[in-house]
């Protein structure tokens, strides 16, 4: 058995719940399918607490119509990637911070804040990142809905159609 498969039916012992939803996809990339934000929560927990998975590399933001996903990707001394998959409503895009274990993430998910809309509970206080100053709240330009071409550079106000209206 290699390291990655190891990892794998460590993580299935210990949270049966993973059975049928992690595997490894090729030599050092183990990724889970989506987890509910308990599942997360708690794997997240014991990959860092007990398997010593102390990197936070990045956490990738998806929009998936009528939520969003976020795909985290840890990983230890052997370099072994987890991608652990987190899915939430966009109607409730509330998500734990992971910045009190894995201080590097705090830029990442003001990121996702930012682009995406979703709200990281836990994330310590901090400046807005990467949209400017003056962006207008509510509006997040990685969003499928969200059109560029409705957004007013020199007003900063974002202005798509009315219902009915059609506007070039």
């Amino acid at each position: 058995m290699n390291r990655e498969e190891e990892i794998v039916g460590i993580l299935v012992k210990k949270f049966p719940f993973l059975q049928d939803r992690i595997s490894v996809k090729k030599e050092k990339r183990i990724f889970t399918g989506a987890l509910s934000r308990d599942e997360f929560e708690k794997i997240v927990r014991y990959v860092h607490d007990d398997m010593n998975l102390f990197r936070a590399h990045h956490v990738v933001g998806t929009d998936e119509g009528e939520n969003i996903g976020l795909l985290y990707i840890l990983s230890g001394d052997d370099n072994i990637l987890l991608a652990l998959r987190e899915v939430v409503p966009k109607a409730n895009p509330a998500v734990k911070s992971i910045s009190d274990m894995y201080a590097s993430i705090v830029l990442h998910e003001r990121e996702l804040a930012d682009l995406f809309g979703a709200v990281f509970e836990g994330l310590p206080e901090g400046p807005s990142y990467p949209l400017p100053d003056g962006w207008p709240k509510g509006n997040y330009p990685l969003r499928k809905e969200w059109n560029p071409k409705y957004f007013n550079k020199e007003t900063m106000t974002y202005e798509p159609p009315k219902e009915g209206e059609e506007k070039e």
